[in-house]
């Protein structure tokens, strides 16, 4: 399937739960080639068909609701040290039994 056909997760995490002096080169070396990263107003957007966020980039009490930050896709992967979100690869869901 071609790349720019596939769904995207998205991730917006506010301003309020990074860390400070986090920089984009640190985000951009844990993502794809295809994922695009930006500071928009304070606050980290990431956009690709997957999408890593590392713990060290977020205020310890937010660490549990970093599930939140998923605007697109889904959080496919969470554990102590990272979260992954994948963009939707179904165009349609399967009815439900």
């Amino acid at each position: 399937m071609p790349q720019d056909t596939r769904e995207r997760a998205e991730v917006v995490i506010p301003h309020a739960w990074l860390l400070p002096n986090l920089g984009l080169d640190a985000v951009r070396s844990l993502q794809r080639g295809d994922t695009e990263c930006e500071m928009e107003k304070g606050d980290l957007r990431l956009k690709g068909v997957e999408v890593l966020v590392a713990r060290n980039w977020v205020k310890e009490e937010f660490w549990p609701r970093i599930q939140d930050a998923v605007q697109a896709g889904y959080a496919a992967e969470k554990t102590y040290t990272f979260m992954r979100a994948h963009g939707d690869r179904r165009r349609t869901r399967r009815p439900k039994k």
